[in-house]
């Protein structure tokens, strides 16, 4: 008698929900919005500080449907789409990454750009001028803000008295401003300008910083212009006008 034949396997058969099938991941949903992170949604997601549809949301990895209402402690949201923008900021405006209602602030140069606030990246004082890169994208702004390195800025700087090789060889050295140590990659005299007109080359250091780090060395800075960020420069870019970064520019930031 011959052997019986094995049986095939049965079929396994799984039932997706809608929030398995296309759509955004809710962490993504909520970052996109311009709330958080997304490592920050996954811990409001687990407080259950979320909703979709009326009901509260603590799985990770659930993907919202283009028809669902998302709504975060209370609040409706609505995704944005990320936007990289780099303004060449004239003297007289603000720029502040704390928010709130501010008289002359750089948002006022900048609302035809999207239909919601796009953050700025640091702050900038009325009298500084030059470079400011904005965006919404949380992922990158905090990489940008906790890189070890941080970007690369060259600002171009008139102080209220000659700068010579020894201010030079003083002003280079670590110093503590504003409880933290900071030291200035280069300083060096700006070509073909006058002896009070020298180039600054910092990595992550605030005009605010910059300015004090000065004043502690006996100099006063009556003009501060940033004219190089993270290798973005001023070509074609007017004093108080703007433009949104290409896909390689955003790239080049995303790899510091």
């Amino acid at each position: 008698m011959p052997a019986p034949k094995p049986r095939k396997p049965a079929k396994r058969f799984t039932v997706e929900t809608p929030s398995d099938v296309g759509g955004v991941r809710l962490n993504k949903y909520i970052s996109n919005a311009g709330i958080c992170s997304r490592r920050e949604a996954d811990e409001f997601i687990k407080m259950g500080m979320v909703q979709v549809n009326g009901k509260v949301i603590t799985q990770m990895g659930y993907k919202v449907q283009p028809k669902d209402e998302v709504r975060y402690d209370g609040q409706r949201l609505a995704p944005q789409k990320s936007v990289y923008l780099l303004l060449n900021k004239p003297k007289g405006f603000v720029a502040t990454s704390q928010g709130g209602r501010i008289k002359r602030s750089v948002q006022e140069l900048i609302q035809t750009a999207a239909p919601y606030a796009i953050p700025p990246l640091g702050d900038m004082g009325r009298p500084v001028t030059g470079l400011l890169f904005f965006t919404n994208d949380h992922e990158l702004r905090k990489k940008i803000s906790q890189s070890q390195k941080g970007l690369r800025m060259l600002y171009h700087a008139v102080l209220d008295k000659s700068f010579t090789t020894a201010d030079a060889g003083k002003i280079l050295r670590e110093q503590e401003i504003f409880d933290r140590i900071v030291k200035l990659d280069q300083v060096s005299p700006i070509q073909g300008g006058k002896k009070n007109e020298i180039g600054v080359e910092v990595h992550n250091i605030p005009p605010s910083m910059l300015i004090k780090l000065f004043e502690n060395n006996g100099f006063k800075i009556q003009m501060l212009d940033r004219v190089m960020l993270g290798g973005l420069t001023k070509k074609d870019l007017p004093r108080g006008r703007w433009r949104m970064l290409n896909d390689k520019e955003v790239n080049f930031l995303r790899m510091l």
